[in-house]
């Protein structure tokens, strides 16, 4: 589309353009109207090794792992930033800071993120374990407080959640590391007991030998037994969860590639996994279970929150959790296989190791002794544990597992919706989809508007674009070139005259027949200020009325009608009778007459051949005015003797066939179609128009000078308006 054309375009629908723009400006403004500027504040916290690399509750001790040498590395970043959000601590948070803010409100405002790296050169480089924790408010002051307090309150929250997890471990081991002393001392008592009663002092080097071996192994598959079993434990739960757990589950296209949806699920399957080992170890009032029941509760929440943000369409996909806990479970059934064989190649090695004994006092003797040598590395195992536990104890209260690093001194701000960016970018895209839907209108509305249209339609050329006046009525129209010479549309209309002078000048047609193809699409106006151009300009001109059905032209000229070619072609007058002068010097008129019976038959009589031959002679040219070509055939019979034909089409109008089925009858009758007058066009697209009024800016005005300037030469007679 051309500038000028893509300008007239949105000219025409300027009024769809700023209703667009003023509802979209008047809705920013209301949903913007409530939004006011914020503040945020940030502090930074670090956690310890020992909070980062163990559950985020530390679990009683299991001397099967510590035997097995099972160690918890994964880092439990993302379990703390989840549990900074948690109700429990914005509780605690509201009664510190003293806020009139509910839980749910405060948790809105609160972000958590890792703190970036600012010397970071990769994108592995870029995260850190240093938590930043952002608040929004709309006081600075408030926001400060509150994030300062959010931060210690979450220190000293998870400070007792570690102290109380650390005395009850310290508690278990000591009531564990007593038993193991009872034990020991049993054993002890029933080893020196067996000796003195069977007066053993010492053991042979091969009985010896014997009985380590046995020992070596009788450990190896007890410790391969308790596995086992916890294998079959977690299995156990982990089938459990299968069964609640849908394998499939309805997620909206688009979201769940996203990198947060992404990041949440892998954190809800991580949490999954630490719920299950959870489970296989404490039941389901342990803290550490309901802890973490809490953070994925709270996981599923920003993942559902997340996929609420946009509006797709619904698939069904495998369910991620539910992959996972298959996984898990898969690993698990292959371990508990494992175990399973290890303890059957032990005892089979356990009944080789026993075959070198000799029964009763050997066999009895080492399994005393292995008694007694468990009991002891049990006690020895717990005595070391509750140590360390206590070293640990002692060193998380010295020095905290969580530290505030980086308090919040101001807050950032004001923060807030720029209500005037927001109502230029609402303008700039209303304005935006405005044009296109202007386009798009323009591209569905199929009406002629202009000569393009035209020649695409009939294939014919346009030989004058015809603007539509506002200034005159129609009646004034008709003979506006000589009212009104001065005006644009005059103008146009000795554009046409020009055409048809130049078009004719080698073929010497005279006769030329005005068509229509439906009434009122302005052809006795062109026939009327046609004759009157070609006048002005010196030619001897004669316009007929032809339109025997409803003449108008006597009117336009107030040349009498008793009389006119009806009468000629019954016989009932000659030709010099019917030809009358008009106002307009050079043009003469022939009315049509009284109505006949038969205009059609008439019309494509030897005499009206003979008329128009007559006529020819007697002037320079002979334009002929019919009714509408698609409801009568006067029109396609006349243009078998006319020398040439002009087809008047108006503008804005659906073209609903008839212009093309006018084309073809006049193709058919083999009449010499000289172009298309398009009329009624609207003025800013005609180009001649548009410049013409760089020449006359007031065109009234102009006019009135020249009546004024004319007055005493000749008078002009006045316009229909002006008459009325």
């Amino acid at each position: 589309m051309k500038f000028w054309e893509f300008y007239r375009v949105v000219s025409r629908r300027k009024w769809m353009l700023a209703v667009l723009v003023a509802v979209t400006l008047v809705g920013i403004y209301l949903s913007t109207a409530d939004d006011k500027p914020y503040y945020q504040a940030a502090v930074q916290i670090m956690p310890s090794d020992t909070a980062l690399y163990r559950p985020i509750l530390p679990s009683p001790v299991s001397s099967v792992a510590a035997a097995l040498g099972e160690r918890q590395t994964d880092s439990q970043l993302p379990n703390l930033m989840s549990l900074v959000k948690s109700r429990r601590v914005a509780e605690r948070t509201i009664r510190v800071a003293d806020l009139r803010d509910e839980p749910d409100s405060l948790l809105n405002r609160i972000t958590v993120s890792t703190a970036p790296n600012p010397g970071a050169r990769t994108r592995e480089e870029i995260a850190t374990d240093i938590i930043e924790i952002r608040v929004q408010d709309g006081d600075p002051e408030r926001a400060v407080r509150t994030v300062n307090c959010l931060a210690h309150v979450f220190a000293s929250f998870y400070q007792e959640i570690s102290h109380q997890e650390a005395a009850d471990n310290r508690r278990f081991l000591e009531s564990e590391l007593d038993r193991a002393r009872q034990e020991l001392d049993r054993a002890a008592e029933r080893l020196k007991a067996f000796k003195r009663s069977n007066r053993v002092t010492s053991i042979n080097d091969a009985t010896t030998a014997a009985m380590a071996e046995l020992r070596q192994i009788t450990g190896d598959r007890d410790a391969a037994r308790a596995a086992l079993a916890e294998a079959q434990a977690k299995l156990n739960d982990v089938d459990g969860q299968l069964r609640t757990v849908r394998p499939t589950r309805s997620v909206e296209e688009g979201t769940s590639n996203t990198p947060m949806v992404q990041e949440l699920e892998a954190q809800l399957a991580q949490l999954t996994r630490q719920l299950n080992d959870a489970r296989a170890r404490y039941e389901d009032t342990h803290p550490q279970v309901v802890m973490l029941k809490d953070s994925i509760e709270q996981v599923r929440a920003k993942l559902a929150e997340e996929r609420g943000n946009l509006k797709t369409s619904v698939a069904v996909i495998r369910n991620p959790v539910y992959e996972s806990l298959l996984q898990e479970r898969s690993r698990l059934a292959t371990e508990r296989d494992g175990l399973a064989a290890k303890v059957g190649q032990l005892n089979a090695a356990v009944g080789r190791a026993s075959g070198g004994l000799k029964p009763g006092t050997d066999v009895n003797l080492m399994r005393l002794e292995n008694e007694f040598q468990a009991a002891q590395t049990n006690y020895a195992n717990l005595q070391s544990q509750l140590n360390q536990v206590r070293i640990n104890e002692k060193e998380t209260s010295a020095t905290g597992a969580i530290r505030v690093v980086d308090e919040a001194v101001r807050a950032d701000g004001p923060i807030g919706v720029n209500r005037w960016v927001y109502l230029l970018l609402g303008a700039m895209l209303s304005l935006i989809v405005g044009t296109g839907l202007a386009i798009t209108l323009e591209s569905l509305d199929n009406r002629i508007k202009s000569n393009l249209d035209v020649e695409r339609l009939l294939g014919l050329p346009v030989t004058a674009l015809i603007p539509s006046s506002l200034d005159s009525a129609d009646s004034g129209l008709a003979r506006v070139t000589y009212t009104d010479p001065l005006s644009p549309v005059s103008e146009a209309y000795r554009f046409l005259r020009t055409d048809l002078l130049l078009g004719t000048q080698s073929t010497g047609a005279k006769a030329i027949m005005v068509a229509t193809a439906k009434p009122g699409q302005g052809g006795t106006s062109t026939v009327a200020n046609l004759g009157i151009s070609l006048a002005l300009d010196g030619k001897r001109v004669i316009v007929v009325d032809a339109d025997m059905r409803r003449p108008s032209l006597h009117r336009i000229f107030k040349a009498p009608n008793d009389f006119g070619l009806s009468s000629v072609l019954s016989n009932e007058k000659d030709l010099d009778e019917v030809i009358f002068s008009t106002e307009v010097e050079n043009l003469l008129i022939v009315p049509a007459g009284p109505a006949p019976s038969n205009p059609s038959e008439l019309l494509g009589s030897g005499r009206m051949r003979m008329l128009v031959q007559a006529l020819v002679e007697h002037a320079d040219y002979v334009l002929f005015d019919t009714p509408s070509a698609i409801a009568f055939t006067d029109a396609v019979v006349l243009s078998r003797v006319a020398d040439g034909v002009i087809l008047v089409v108006r503008a804005q109008q659906v073209p609903r066939g008839a212009e093309l089925q006018v084309r073809n009858l006049l193709n058919k009758a083999n009449a010499n179609i000289l172009g298309v007058v398009l009329n009624d066009v609207r003025p800013e697209t005609v180009d001649s128009y548009y410049y013409h009024s760089h020449y006359y800016p007031d065109v009234r005005s102009a006019r009135q000078k020249l009546l004024q300037g004319s007055a005493g030469k000749r008078s002009l007679p006045p316009t229909e308006g002006e008459r009325g």
